[in-house]
């Protein structure tokens, strides 16, 4: 089966002679929820923008469905059918709910367009709230509108950078109930994340990237049980798990 979205050997970084990712390879499977996981500093944010494009790649290669789409500008993302929602700034505060779907739909071409009725089927919350702004709503039901944007473009594949900051557990509960909802429409999903527990609870299959690179990957449950894991978060290499 060809990888919905892989990374090979990527190596990158903001700033030429100072790489944050040495050599991260992971693949994600269509269908799966992949929780990229790792310490503060790891590569994780920075792997996710790396494959939307805003991040420059210096070696290595990035496939979509097996489509190369490493030297993609990030523009052209959405079109090849990768969404990306980022942990901050992913919504028009001052925009309605509706206003905000409207506005990404106005940038999609027809053909990929998901439909706003569809949407809010799957994110009844917003169904409800569709008139108010999305400045006034809780943080997870921010989140939801983040991802119910990226939703109208009908991703193959939708990476999201931290969805879980600043929730409360109820709201992260709320949130991760939702994705597996996403998931459930044929939607594969890449999830940066420091709530591991509550990663590790929806995902297929997990990655932790340590100094740029994966140092382990398995299956969530098994990772969840793993106590290689809470050394890598401490500071240790595999090699010394």
């Amino acid at each position: 089966m060809i990888p919905a979205l892989e990374f090979s050997q990527i190596e990158g970084g903001y700033e030429p002679g100072l790489p944050i990712l040495r050599g991260a390879s992971l693949s994600v499977m269509p269908g799966e929820i992949v929780a990229l996981l790792g310490p503060n500093g790891a590569g994780k944010s920075t792997l996710v923008k790396a494959a939307a494009g805003l991040v420059p790649i210096w070696s290595g290669r990035v496939t979509l469905g097996g489509r190369d789409i490493t030297a993609t500008p990030a523009h052209r993302m959405v079109r090849e059918g990768l969404g990306f929602v980022p942990q901050t700034e992913n919504v028009f505060a001052n925009l309605s709910v509706l206003e905000n779907l409207l506005l990404a739909a106005a940038l999609v071409p027809k053909a990929r367009r998901g439909t706003i009725d569809a949407i809010f089927t799957l994110f009844p919350d917003l169904a409800r709230q569709r008139k108010l702004a999305a400045g006034r709503l809780s943080g997870g039901q921010r989140q939801m509108v983040a991802v119910a944007r990226a939703l109208i473009a009908s991703p193959a594949v939708l990476m999201l950078d931290e969805p879980s900051a600043g929730l409360s557990p109820k709201l992260v509960g709320l949130v991760f109930e939702r994705l597996q909802a996403v998931r459930a429409t044929g939607v594969t999903i890449l999830l940066v994340e420091q709530n591991v527990k509550a990663a590790l609870a929806i995902a297929d299959r997990a990655a932790v990237l340590v100094e740029g690179r994966e140092r382990l990957v398995g299956r969530a449950a098994d990772l969840a049980d793993d106590k290689r894991l809470a050394h890598l978060y401490l500071g240790g290499g595999l090699e010394e798990a």
